[in-house]
């Protein structure tokens, strides 16, 4: 009896040892958003870590100008994770190269127009270079293909889209009548949605086209729906749809292919909540997401916005954000959609007369 007491206190012991010691690693490695100062060399340095969005900022302030870098990286609980920083100078330009433990940096450059990425500088940087990229250097109905990235694209061509990727490309003709303007479109995280562009004013049948196959499929509708409509978001694979001259919001299930008429709702903190039809439309509420890291175009110039300061990214007079994902930025410069990212630098991906004269609604990256 003795000796199962002994026993069971044991078991007790290791079991709140064990708790212990798991409570530890957890509040020891969970990820915290912190904000701390410190110098390197000459430099102050502000580092930043944001929980939310995994991303990594360091301000380098050199006299008067802070070079901002952003990166996206596991979480440590290291601090002060700037050891040196690299500088390069001929005449009026700079460049900076901070280095850190584990940290892939990049260059950033400065002169008196303000900071830019290293891909614009004439200073080379020795301890960085640029991943190779091989181009494809060929052509589908007058699209001059360059580099694809691995990716899947859809370029909507008036009747319906070209599907490029490095495995083939084709044709998905879906309109009877050359289509100029689709002002109803969505991109989800598989799928392409287009409404029914053969019909006027409502349309009873969407296209539901995969990016990376190539290939679509359509859904009837039991009730027409406006061309009047905005697509409200996504959430837990099913599209939102309002439809404001019917004042009806449908769901289109991804899985099922089914689309049903649900509540007036809007994703506010991840849960669906109920509003009414007017809050809607009147504050354009939707749950659409919010790309990061952030982008602006000034004039025509593409630039990175870091904790407020500008980081030009471009020197091409660049008329559309096309798509951000992850660290890749990619963007519409007159004919031709180009890319950016701190390993390749810039690159031209494809190029096409027609943007010169369209380019809304045109380009879909998967």
């Amino acid at each position: 009896m003795e000796s199962q007491k002994k026993k069971i206190k044991l078991y007790i012991f290791i079991v709140v040892l064990i708790g212990c010691f798991g409570t530890f690693l957890f509040f020891t490695f969970k990820p915290y958003s912190y904000n701390r100062k410190y110098q390197v060399n000459k430099y102050e340095i502000q580092e930043l870590y944001n929980k939310e969005t995994g991303y990594y900022t360091f301000l380098v302030q050199d006299d008067d100008t802070v070079y901002p870098f952003l990166i996206n990286h596991k979480y440590t609980k290291r601090r002060e994770l700037i050891n040196n920083v690299l500088e390069y100078k001929e005449e009026n330009e700079k460049c900076l190269l901070p280095e850190g433990k584990d940290f892939d940096f990049y260059p950033l450059c400065n002169n008196e127009g303000g900071v830019y990425t290293y891909n614009l500088s004439n200073i080379k940087v020795d301890n960085y270079t640029y991943s190779k990229i091989t181009n494809i250097d060929k052509s589908y109905e007058k699209i001059e293909l360059n580099y694809l990235n691995d990716k899947s694209y859809l370029i909507f061509n008036y009747r319906g889209f070209y599907s490029l990727n490095a495995k083939e490309n084709k044709n998905i003709n879906l309109f009877n009548n050359d289509i100029y303007t689709l002002n109803l479109i969505y991109q989800s995280r598989e799928y392409v949605i287009v409404p029914d562009y053969n019909e006027n004013h409502y349309f009873s049948k969407i296209y539901l086209i995969n990016i990376k196959t190539g290939t679509y499929e359509d859904i009837k509708l039991e009730t027409p729906i406006s061309f009047d409509s905005v697509f409200l978001g996504e959430y837990k694979n099913k599209v939102y749809l309002l439809d404001k001259k019917e004042e009806k919001e449908y769901q289109i299930n991804l899985r099922t292919k089914k689309i049903e008429e649900t509540d007036y709702v809007i994703l506010e903190n991840n849960k669906l909540v109920k509003k009414n039809f007017k809050d809607i439309v009147v504050n354009n509420l939707n749950f659409l997401p919010i790309f990061y890291p952030e982008y602006k175009l000034q004039n025509n110039i593409l630039y990175q916005v870091i904790e407020d300061n500008l980081v030009k990214i471009s020197n091409l007079e660049v008329s559309k954000i096309v798509k951000v994902e992850d660290d890749t930025i990619y963007y519409l410069a007159k004919d031709s959609l180009m890319m950016y990212n701190n390993k390749i630098g810039e690159v031209k991906l494809l190029s096409s007369f027609e943007w010169n004269f369209n380019n809304d609604n045109i380009i879909y990256i998967f």
